[in-house]
């Protein structure tokens, strides 16, 4: 098993819409009340990577916009490979849709930790 590591992050405050105290390293977006949640549609555009585990709702958090950070796959993916998020809010290497990125490690199973260089790019 790859170790993730971080690096160059760029951080922002965000309000959260619920609780996502489980959700640490998972890809999250913006819903119409400028609140974050989890990104769990097929290839979303992403805001970022959750950065802690926010319990409650209206409470901030912190979310990666840019840089290197840790992230949970949901599937084997390979160094190099462009990414997307999955309908579980898991990343899976990219097939259609929107990249949220490139793995910089190596992802063995879903469940697995690895290290995402955040790109989020359009796919023809």
């Amino acid at each position: 098993m790859t170790m993730a590591y971080e690096a160059d992050l760029v951080n922002q405050a965000f309000a959260v819409d619920s609780d996502l105290s489980d959700y640490q390293y998972y890809p999250v977006e913006l819903n119409s009340d400028e609140e974050v949640i989890l990104a769990s549609d097929a290839g979303d555009f992403i805001l970022g990577v959750l950065q802690d585990a926010p319990d409650t709702a209206g409470i901030n958090c912190t979310v990666a916009l840019e840089g290197i950070t840790k992230a949970y796959g949901g599937a084997v993916i390979a160094a190099g490979a462009m990414v997307q998020v999955d309908s579980g809010g898991l990343f899976v290497t990219q097939t259609t849709g929107v990249s949220a990125g490139m793995a910089m490690t190596d992802c063995g199973a879903s469940g697995e930790l690895f290290s995402l260089k955040i790109m989020r790019v359009q796919h023809d």
